[in-house]
């Protein structure tokens, strides 16, 4: 901890919850001035000492969670609304539980678009967690659980391109289209004082399926037409944003984060915390003609992955970098840059049980490692 002190300033019970929170379950942080702090903004001495209490993940019942504390369901009741109200925790038709804080509480907590001095303090606070780099000790293992789906213009007319690929494929998938209020990566930097290079907040994940449904009965989205959502993608892309959903078919419910480099939290795990271990393959990866290159830079301003670079006047492009979005593609005047098939590729989970099956033992493998590190 850079700060011993705070620990002594905060109440035992905020000081259990954190510990809590450190746990590898919930690919928590160190103990840490920053969690510390985090969790005494989130939570009173009294919420923290009931919320130490509330299960991990599935939400449990109003007697479970009282038998637990040993204390009164009429005592706790009004308390664990509060902190629902709040979105500090979660909760169901009366059932209640604790989230993870990144991904998790993070994104359930601001996807609403909530604006307050508390909800600033919060995101200052989330984006100096986030930024201590923790989240590289989860970054050890190998899994395909996100994937990449690139620009629809700088594949289809690819050999080889399938119809996972496509955004058409999965904007044609549901009937229910929604996109949340805010993107709560460049909320929170917003909050910290940083403005995004490339969008704003306003540009929300975009949701499909029984996602969008509830997002927006929770009121942190809405809907939109079919027509409409072709609209808000080519915005993005016209704003180089990045594609990123769950790593299953275009038929499952999902959600898309359009991230940027400066703001987005799985751009920057990709860029500096060795997060590229969780993206799956991608289908295509971009290569450069040497030939037709005249060394303008447009493809280094759209990339969000650093791979185009311009060193002394000369274009560079570093293909392990590459994650095979195809913006230079399209920024590419000269038609430099095309998509080549990657030999690595494997195709997305049929569904989200295949999904969890798939990614299970990479998980558990890394979240031990995390538990139990090697010395030396």
């Amino acid at each position: 901890m850079n700060n011993p002190g705070s620990m002594t300033q905060a109440h035992p019970a905020q000081i259990e919850l954190a510990r809590i929170f450190t746990s590898v379950r919930l690919f928590g942080p160190p103990m840490s001035e920053e969690l510390i702090e985090l969790v005494c903004h989130l939570f009173s001495p009294e919420e923290a000492d009931l919320a130490r209490h509330l299960p991990f993940y599935l939400p449990g019942s109003l007697e479970k969670i009282a038998r637990r504390a040993r204390r009164n369901i009429q005592d706790i009741q009004d308390l664990l609304d509060i902190m629902a109200r709040r979105r500090v925790i979660f909760c169901s038709e009366k059932r209640y539980s604790l989230l993870p804080i990144i991904p998790g509480m993070f994104e359930y907590l601001l996807m609403d678009g909530s604006d307050s001095p508390w909800h600033r303090r919060y995101g200052q606070l989330i984006t100096s967690l986030f930024d201590t780099g923790y989240t590289r000790r989860y970054s050890t293992t190998p899994s395909p659980v996100i994937r990449n789906i690139p620009v629809q213009s700088a594949v289809e007319h690819t050999s080889r391109v399938v119809d996972s690929d496509l955004i058409s494929e999965m904007i044609a998938s549901h009937d229910k289209l929604g996109v949340l209020n805010v993107c709560q990566c460049r909320q929170s930097h917003l909050f910290a004082g940083h403005e995004c290079e490339r969008s704003g907040p306003q540009d929300g994940c975009l949701v499909f399926g029984s996602f969008a449904q509830s997002s927006v009965e929770r009121g942190s989205g809405r809907l939109v037409s079919r027509e409409e959502m072709h609209d808000i993608v080519r915005q993005r892309w016209e704003r180089n944003l990045v594609f990123m959903s769950a790593n299953v078919t275009p038929s499952s419910p999902n959600a898309i984060c359009t991230c940027c480099d400066c703001c987005c939290h799985y751009m920057k795990a990709i860029n500096r915390y060795g997060g590229r271990v969780s993206l799956a393959p991608p289908h295509f990866l971009a290569a450069v003609d040497a030939a037709l290159c005249t060394n303008c830079g447009r493809c280094v301003k759209v990339c969000n992955t650093h791979a185009h670079t311009i060193r002394d006047k000369t274009h560079f492009f570093a293909e392990a970098d590459c994650i095979g979005c195809g913006l230079c593609v399209d920024a590419c005047v000269q038609q430099a840059v095309t998509m080549r098939e990657n030999p690595g590729y494997k195709p997305p989970s049929r569904n989200w049980i295949h999904h969890g099956l798939r990614i299970l033992p990479a998980s558990v493998f890394a979240t031990l490692k995390a538990r139990f590190p090697r010395n030396g």
